[in-house]
């Protein structure tokens, strides 16, 4: 929910100056472009007078164009876009932790997404390694 964004924004800076943590923002950008979520994600910080992520911020951006079942079935190896509805794809959780193993692997330092990656999936990946 992005009304939570800023309050969570605010608590992760008042704890991570005293342990170690990360904030990891998942929301899918539905319709709509990445980057409009990125803004209202900033326009959510702004209305709170607190300020932008700053670059060593363990502050993570997820943001799926359409919905999360897209980066699920990319990440094994189905040819998909942005464009189409994959929220009703019968097979897709039982594809998660395949997923979530092949992301960590394309999120390592040097390692290259493959060329069917879609580009939201791969803009996530320097996201990711905000946390190293």
């Amino acid at each position: 929910m992005r009304s939570a964004y800023a309050p969570e924004v605010k608590e992760y800076r008042r704890r991570s100056a005293s342990v170690r943590i990360a904030l990891v923002v998942a929301i899918d950008s539905d319709t709509g472009e990445v980057d409009r979520r990125l803004r209202q994600l900033r326009e959510a910080l702004a209305q709170a007078r607190l300020t932008v992520r700053a670059e060593g911020e363990a502050i993570v951006h997820l943001i799926p164009k359409r919905h999360i079942e897209t980066w699920v079935l990319c990440l094994n190896d189905r040819q998909v876009d942005e464009i189409t509805d994959y929220s009703h794809e019968g097979d897709v959780d039982s594809l998660i932790a395949t997923a979530a193993l092949t992301f960590f692997g394309w999120s390592r330092p040097h390692a290259t997404p493959p060329a069917h990656c879609v580009p939201s999936l791969s803009a996530a990946i320097p996201e990711v390694r905000r946390l190293e």
